[in-house]
Order: C-alpha cells, then structure tokens, then sequence
C-alpha cells in the first residue's frame, strides 16, 4: 500500500485498512518505509520500522534509520571531493605497480614479511571498496532518474541503503589497515612488536582458551535465543542475541524486559553466565595475558628499531644543544690595530737583527787576527 505526499490522504488509508481488517490474526508483519530529503544539507534519510508477529506470539518491533547523500558532487565542496577520488585512484595504481614489481622481482623475500601482507590487504580493500563505489553510483543514477521523472512517487531506498553500508564498510576497513600501516612508521612500531610478542608467546594457550570460549558462548546464545526469543527483540534470532551478549562484556546490561517476561530463566541465566563466563573464562585470559607480558618483559632482546620519530627527536635534540652552545659561547673581542704602527715594529726588530749580525761578523775577525800571546 502507497502512502501519499497529502498526509490527510494517509490518515484515511490507515483508517480504510482498519476498518477492512486488513491486519488480522494471519498478519505476520507490519512495514512502514518513508524517506525524506533535506535540501540545505543535500541529505537523504530512509526510515523503515517493523512489526513482527512471530508464529509463538508475541510482538517484536524493529526499526532502522540511515542518512545518506545522494548528490555527491553538488554544492561548493562537490569539485574538491573529485579530486580527492581521483587522485584516491591515482595512488591505488601506482600502489598496484610498486607492489607487482617487488613480486616479480623478489616474491619469497615480499612475501616473508607481514607489512607487505597487510600492504596486499590494503590494496584488495581499495579495489573493493571501489567496485562498492561505482556500483552505488549505478543506483544513485537509476534512483535520480526514476525520482525527477515523478517526485510524488514513493522511490524505495533500501537497495541503496544497503549499498551504502557495504561501501562505507569497506572504506572502514580500508582506514584501520592503513592506520596500522602508518603507525609503524610514525613510531609506534615498538608497542606493536611488543603486542605481537606477547600474542606470539602465549599463542597456544590462547588457542585453547578461545575453544572453550566459543563452546560456551555459543551455548549461552543459542539458549537466550529460545528462552527469550518471542519476549525480547534483543534475543528474537541468533545474530542478535549474539550481539547483546557481546555487550554483556563491556558491561551493557539489560535485563529488565527480560526479566519482567521470564524472571526466574533470566536470573538463572544471567547468574550462570556470569558465574562461568564472566568471572571464570574471563579471568582465565587475563592471567594468560599476564604471563606472556611478564615473559616478554624479562627478555633483552630489541623487538623493533628505532623509529623515524625517535630519529627526528634526536636530531632536533643534537641541533637545540648546538644553538645553545653558539648562544653561550662568548666573542673573542678583536683588537684592531693600525698599520703604520706594526710596519714600524717590523722594520726596527729587522734593523736590531742586522745590527747584531754585524757585531758578530766584527767579533769573529778580530778573534782570528789576535795574537797567540793575547790567549789565556
């Protein structure tokens, strides 16, 4: 059933399918989608709200709201994002041909290394994420299209809802493997060697503690799945469920629905899990964790370089204590003296050589021509 832009109108359709019995024991679910647009900040909104009525009674609602845009390259800014996804796709290719040729030039040594993995997950994720890109642009040009021929026609934007999820999704993606790239080399290489250290270390006992860790989460899911399934939409399938137990771990407790409809499952639930999950399994790899980062604490050996930043902080040190040196250091006065005066001191210690060499030459002659008698 369409609704129409008249909001009078609707009502009267609400009214005609009440009074029809349109809704009935037989109905299962209740949709109602709408969008709406907001010109100034050239945003669209898509809201879908439904009523489930499980076969085991009950009422689930469930309800999703997602903003979008579906102009991308209007308004003042609409030039600068171009350029920005061209130049996206400029440093993908040119990642694309740096990555082929350090494989056909030396693919065992490329592939030892797990910086290069991560740089060919990033790589993936780029295409992906663009694959994603282009194909939401085909929606956005078909939902346009089929929107200017008849702006009063309802447009159903769940396809490109979905599109744009995945898409931002996989950009998501994108943006932590490359922030982890990008963090061993501003300096924080250290810090994550020494997580991979740890994680290294204590890999087997992770491993088993991760078994036992699903078996028992997967048992506490699929048993507030059916406990609480047909009372509580946080429960009502396996996915959920799994969600809200995820949040158990971070201490997002909500209990109170559930214990209105079912109070002596959900205590009895809830003090097992916390009993055994919680407390136990949890506390379990804490101390694991412990162990490893004690054991790599205690060994001497360097796990990373140093890193640029460690580089530059030195340098920029070593150039400060040099700066400061020039400062403190203090200028020899230079005495000027005239020209005149030290032509003056040259020629009179000159002359008072030459006449002492004359003296000498006068003492030796007369010291050969003296008489033997003279002689002591």
């Amino acid at each position: 059933m369409k609704l129409d832009v008249n909001s009078d109108v609707s009502q009267k359709i609400f009214v005609e399918l009440e009074e029809n019995n349109w809704f009935d024991n037989q109905t299962r679910a209740v949709i109602l989608e709408f969008s709406l647009y907001n010109a100034n900040a050239n945003l669209f909104v898509y809201a879908k709200f439904v009523g489930e009525f499980p076969e085991m009674g009950g009422f689930l609602p469930y309800s999703t709201i997602s903003v979008f845009r579906l102009y991308l390259h209007n308004g003042p800014d609409g030039n600068f994002i171009m350029f920005l996804e061209l130049m996206y796709l400029l440093i993908t290719l040119l990642a694309t041909m740096n990555i082929a040729f350090q494989i056909f030039t030396d693919p065992k040594t490329f592939f030892k290394s797990v910086w290069n993995i991560l740089d060919i997950l990033a790589l993936i994720m780029s295409y992906v994420s663009t694959i994603m890109f282009l194909l939401k642009l085909g929606i956005i040009e078909k939902t346009i299209k089929v929107f200017q021929e008849d702006k009063n026609e309802y447009i159903g934007f769940e396809n490109l809802e979905f599109y744009d999820f995945i898409t931002n999704t996989a950009f998501g993606i994108l943006v932590f493997i490359l922030s982890i790239r990008i963090s061993r080399i501003l300096g924080y290489s250290g810090r994550i060697h020494e997580m991979a250290a740890v994680i290294s270390n204590a890999a087997d006992d992770l491993l088993g503690f991760l078994f036992v860790f699903s078996i028992a989460t997967t048992a506490y899911v699929n048993c507030g799945n059916m406990l609480f399934g047909r009372d509580e939409g946080r429960f009502k399938s396996w996915y959920d469920t799994f969600g809200t137990i995820t949040e158990t771990f971070i201490g997002k407790n909500k209990v109170d629905d559930i214990m209105k409809a079912q109070p002596i499952y959900a205590e009895i639930y809830y003090i097992t899990f916390v009993l055994f999950v919680l407390m136990t399994l949890v506390t379990m790899a804490a101390a694991i964790l412990n162990f490893s980062i004690s054991h790599v604490k205690e060994e001497t050996v360097k796990l990373a370089p140093s890193n640029i930043v460690e580089v530059i902080w030195d340098r920029i040190v070593v150039l400060a204590g040099k700066l400061q040196r020039t400062i403190k250091t203090k200028k020899v006065p230079v005495v000027r003296r005239d020209s005149e005066s030290e032509l003056r001191e040259i020629l009179s210690d000159l002359h008072l050589f030459i006449r002492n060499l004359k003296e000498r030459r006068k003492s030796n002659k007369a010291d050969k021509y003296r008489p033997a008698d003279d002689e002591d």
